[in-house]
């Protein structure tokens, strides 16, 4: 399952995920979301949930890759379209499921979705733009 994976477009994105966490959950919607998450943050667990959430990142981009290559999809376009396609069939509809059961604001969750949004095409565009080196 993890032959074929470009490990340098994975290492990329993943750089590029963690920059847009930090801006997205720090100066540009951070504390909109710390406001409708209800409770602030425990110090302590944050660093446990950076880690936990760096690892989740990088298997969201491995799966991705594995999707990609699978659809077949080799050109930015096809792997824009095929990020897209996994975050709204996955990601935007389990954040949805929060949204109408679990009582989230619709803010907390825009946000959330937001940012998913944003990190599944800047996966995808990595992905489709970093060809691996020929066998």
């Amino acid at each position: 399952m993890l032959k074929g994976i470009n490990w340098i477009a994975v290492v990329v994105a993943f750089v590029l995920l963690e920059a847009l966490g930090f801006l997205w959950y720090g100066p540009l919607f951070g504390a909109i979301w710390t406001a409708e998450l209800g409770t602030p943050p425990d110090p302590k667990s944050d660093q446990f949930a950076l880690g936990v959430g760096a690892v989740f990142t990088i298997i969201t981009i491995v799966g991705l890759s594995w999707l990609l290559r699978k659809l077949g999809a080799t050109s930015l376009r096809a792997s824009l379209l095929g990020a897209f396609g996994a975050w709204f069939f996955f990601s935007y509809t389990t954040m949805a499921v929060d949204y109408l059961y679990v009582g989230q604001t619709g803010t907390f969750v825009a946000i959330n979705m937001g940012y998913q949004l944003l990190a599944y095409l800047i996966a995808g565009a990595v992905l489709g733009l970093i060809k691996p080196k020929a066998p």
